[in-house]
C-alpha cells in the first residue's frame, strides 16, 4: 500500500490567472443587462383588492334593503274596492281612525279629491233628487 508521504502534493484546484480580478466586472455586466421585471401599479392592485368587494357589498345591500313599497302597491291594486270596503266594515274601523292612521301629503290628498269628485257621472237631475231626499 502507498504511504501518504509518497502521494505528490499538487494543488488540483487551480484558478485561471486574473479570474478574481475579472469576476466583479463580469457579474456587474450580467446584472446590468438583465431587464428588471415590470412592476404593477400599486393603485390598481389595491383598487381590485378593496374596491371590488365593496362594490359587490354595496350592490347586495341595495338589493336586500330596498323599499318594498312596489310590492305592497301591487297587492293593493289587485284587491277590488268592494273587498276593501267589506274588510274595513268587518274590522269595525271608523273612518276617523282610518284617516288618523294615514299621513296624507298634498299630492295624494288632491288625487283622492279628484277621484271622489270627478269619478261619478251625475247629471244635474240626479243631484237635485239627492238634495230633495236629504231635505
Amino acid at each position: 500500500m502507498k504511504k501518504l508521504e509518497n502521494i505528490p502534493k499538487t494543488n488540483i484546484f487551480e484558478v485561471p490567472e486574473g479570474y478574481f480580478d475579472k469576476l466583479p466586472l463580469q457579474i456587474q455586466a450580467r446584472v446590468a443587462t438583465e431587464n428588471p421585471a415590470p412592476q404593477q401599479q400599486p393603485w390598481l392592485r389595491y383598487s381590485l383588492r378593496y374596491a371590488l368587494p365593496m362594490l359587490v357589498f354595496a350592490l347586495a345591500a341595495i338589493f336586500v334593503f330596498r323599499p318594498k313599497v312596489d310590492k305592497v302597491e301591487k297587492i293593493l291594486a289587485s284587491v277590488s274596492t268592494e273587498e276593501l270596503v267589506a274588510y274595513l266594515e268587518s274590522n269595525a274601523l271608523s273612518t276617523d281612525e282610518l284617516l288618523d292612521s294615514y299621513d296624507f301629503d298634498d299630492a295624494s290628498a288632491e288625487a283622492i279629491e279628484q277621484e271622489v269628485y270627478f269619478s261619478f257621472d251625475f247629471d244635474t237631475d240626479d243631484v237635485n233628487e239627492l238634495q230633495d231626499l236629504e231635505l
